[in-house]
C-alpha cells in the first residue's frame, strides 16, 4: 500500500513553493485564484490528505501571530458631510473596517473627496505618491457619481464601496440588508403583541435603497394579513411634527417604523405616551439611542465586510470596474429598548384557523399630507 504524498510532493508536481501549497490549500486570498484552483486539483488528484492535528495547530499558531504589515489603503469619504464618521452609523462602519483591516496587516488612511484645495486630481496624485492601490468609499444618503470627470480612478486602483447598495458607477459593496430589516422590525413588533404597524420614511432614503425599506414592510404585512387588524404608511420627502400628527391621528397605527429619530419628541409633542400609547422601533437603531427600540444594522460587520472585498482585490491586483459587482449584505438584529412595550394586549384574537377572507391592504405608494396652516 502507497504511502499519501506529503506536502513537499504536492510542491513538486504542481512547480510551485512548499508555502505557497500550504496557502492553496487553505483557500489563502494572498494567492491567485488561478494557481490556488491547480494546486488544490494537483493535490486531489495524488489525493493528498491533511494531517487534521498539525492542520488544527497551525490554524492556532496562525491567529495567535501579529500579521505582519501589507499596505495601506485608502478609506474615502465620498459624501457632502465633512463630519460623516462623526455620525454614529458610519462611525460603527469605520471601525469595522479598521479593525478588519488592523487583523490583515493593512493600515487604513482617510481621505474626504471635497477637501477644500485639494481637487480630484490631486488627491489622485497622493494615493499615488505614498504606494495606495486600494480606495474603500463610504457613501451616504445623498445620491450623485463619485468622482465625477475623473474616470482613471477606475482604472487605477481598486475598488469597494460601503454605506449604501448602489453607486454610481456600480463598485463591489457591502451594505445591511435594508429589505430584511424593515421586515424584521414588522415581525418584532408582531411578537411584542402590535397588531397596526405604521411605517414612517423619508422617501429620499427609500428611493435610494430601491424601495428595499418600504418593500420589506409590505412583505411582512402581506404575510402576516389575516393576523394583523391594518397597517399604514407615511412615506414622504419632507416629514415634520404636523405631518406626524395628523398621520397618527387619521391612521391611529399602535406602532410605528421609522427612520426619524426626531419622532419621539413628535409623539410626545402630540401628548401620546411612549410606549404606553404607542409604541416606537428605529429602522436604524444603535447605542447611542438610549430611548429607543430598534434594528441595530450592524455597521462593524458591514464595514469588515467591505474591507474584505477591497482586500481580496488587493491581494489578486484586481484593478478596475468589474463587469458584474459583487454585493455582501449584513442582516439586522432587534434591540429591544424603552420605546416599545414588553407585551401589548391584543384587543382582536389572533385567529387558530385560517381566516376565510384577507384583510384589504392599503397601498404602500408614496404620498405627502397636506401641509396645516401654521
Amino acid at each position: 500500500m502507497s504511502r499519501a504524498p506529503n506536502m513537499q510532493q504536492v510542491a513538486d508536481a504542481a512547480g510551485v513553493s512548499k508555502s505557497a501549497v500550504s496557502l492553496a490549500l487553505r483557500d489563502d486570498p494572498r494567492l491567485a485564484l488561478e494557481t490556488r484552483r491547480r494546486v488544490q486539483h494537483i493535490a486531489e488528484q495524488l489525493g493528498y490528505r491533511k494531517n487534521p492535528i498539525v492542520a488544527s495547530l497551525m490554524s492556532q499558531l496562525r491567529v495567535s501571530q501579529t500579521p505582519r504589515f501589507q499596505a495601506n489603503f485608502a478609506l474615502v469619504n465620498c459624501s457632502g458631510d465633512r463630519q460623516l464618521f462623526d455620525i454614529p452609523a458610519f462611525a460603527e462602519l469605520r471601525r469595522g473596517i479598521r479593525e478588519r483591516a488592523d487583523q490583515g496587516g493593512y493600515g487604513v488612511e482617510e481621505f474626504w473627496a471635497d477637501e477644500p484645495g485639494v481637487p480630484l486630481a490631486r488627491l489622485r496624485q497622493i494615493l499615488h505618491a505614498r504606494n495606495i492601490k486600494g480606495v474603500l468609499v463610504a457613501t451616504a444618503r445623498e445620491s450623485r457619481p463619485l468622482f465625477l470627470g475623473h474616470t482613471e480612478f477606475f482604472q487605477e486602483f481598486c475598488f469597494a464601496s460601503v454605506g449604501v447598495e448602489r453607486t454610481d458607477p456600480p463598485l463591489p459593496r457591502a451594505a445591511n440588508n435594508f429589505f430584511r430589516t424593515a421586515r424584521g422590525a414588522v415581525e418584532a413588533a408582531f411578537r411584542i403583541g402590535y397588531r397596526r404597524p405604521g411605517l414612517m420614511l423619508d422617501e429620499r432614503l427609500d428611493i435610494l435603497l430601491e424601495r428595499r425599506l418600504s418593500g420589506g414592510f409590505a412583505a411582512a404585512v402581506m404575510d402576516r394579513a389575516g393576523q394583523l387588524q391594518g397597517s399604514t404608511t407615511l412615506v414622504a420627502p419632507s416629514l415634520d411634527a404636523i405631518d406626524f400628527a395628523r398621520w397618527l391621528k387619521a391612521e391611529k397605527p399602535d406602532v410605528v417604523l421609522t427612520d426619524q429619530t426626531a419622532a419621539l419628541e413628535w409623539a410626545r409633542g402630540a401628548r401620546l405616551r411612549v410606549p404606553e400609547e404607542l409604541g416606537l422601533i428605529h429602522l436604524d437603531w444603535n447605542a447611542s439611542l438610549r430611548e429607543w427600540a430598534g434594528m441595530n444594522q450592524n455597521g462593524a460587520c458591514v464595514g469588515a465586510a467591505a474591507a474584505d472585498l477591497l482586500i481580496g482585490q488587493l491581494v489578486n491586483n484586481e484593478t478596475g470596474l468589474p463587469e458584474h459587482p459583487k454585493l455582501v449584505v449584513i442582516d439586522s438584529d432587534y434591540a429591544s429598548g424603552p420605546s416599545v412595550r414588553e407585551h401589548v394586549a391584543v384587543s382582536l384574537p389572533v385567529a387558530a384557523a385560517p381566516v376565510k377572507r384577507r384583510m384589504p391592504l392599503r397601498a404602500l405608494t408614496s404620498r405627502m399630507l397636506p401641509t396645516a396652516k401654521r
